[in-house]
């Protein structure tokens, strides 16, 4: 598995690029799912602490977090593994490692939100304005596209070209924003598993 932040100069720029968007696209999902459950279980199980039904409930909820801190370890090449308290089920709870594993699964839609939403944008930019000419015509005809409101003309050369220029922007940063975001996701992980 490659490793997140290791030198750009290790690998092509494209496998580098492929991977970085692997690493984001895939990490939003699990980050999402990640939070729900935890969220939910750990509400649940604090809530029914008081009749000891939320017990085993927080129990199994850390023992999630923890599964999911060993997959999101191994997406970000953080070895070895942490030595979790032994002891039973009740060292769960007072494992400071698993505390740090429940945090990052409830927090880390955050950086998996942002990561995502750059990446997510800057892929539809190259793809759309690289693309523009073969599905632009059939846009309506009674909007104004955006090069003729910034007063560039409103022919058919000039949008395609002005779409092609913007996609070329986006192609040349999408690599550097890429990378910014699946360092922004691992930085993350790392920090707290």
């Amino acid at each position: 598995m490659t490793t997140i932040d290791a030198p750009l100069v290790s690998a092509p720029a494209f496998s580098r690029l492929a991977a970085d968007t692997r690493y984001v696209l895939s990490g939003f999902p699990i980050g999402l799912a990640a939070t729900i459950v935890t969220t939910t279980g750990f509400a649940l199980g604090l809530g029914l602490a008081v009749i000891w039904v939320g017990v085993p409930i927080l129990i199994a909820t850390m023992m999630m977090a923890r599964g999911l801190a060993v997959t999101e370890r191994s997406r970000v090449g953080i070895f070895p593994a942490r030595d979790y308290r032994q002891g039973g089920f009740l060292a769960v709870l007072a494992d400071p490692q698993s505390w740090r594993d429940l945090v990052h699964a409830v927090f880390r839609f955050i950086p998996s939100t942002i990561g995502f939403s750059f990446v997510v944008t800057w892929w539809a930019g190259v793809l759309g304005g690289l693309s523009w000419a073969l599905w632009g015509w059939a846009l309506p005809a009674d909007n104004k596209e955006l090069p003729e409101l910034l007063g560039f003309g409103d022919g058919y050369l000039t949008v395609v070209v002005f779409y092609l220029v913007i996609a070329a922007g986006f192609v040349a940063t999408l690599p550097t924003v890429t990378r910014w975001a699946a360092q922004l996701e691992a930085r993350f992980a790392r920090a707290l598993l």
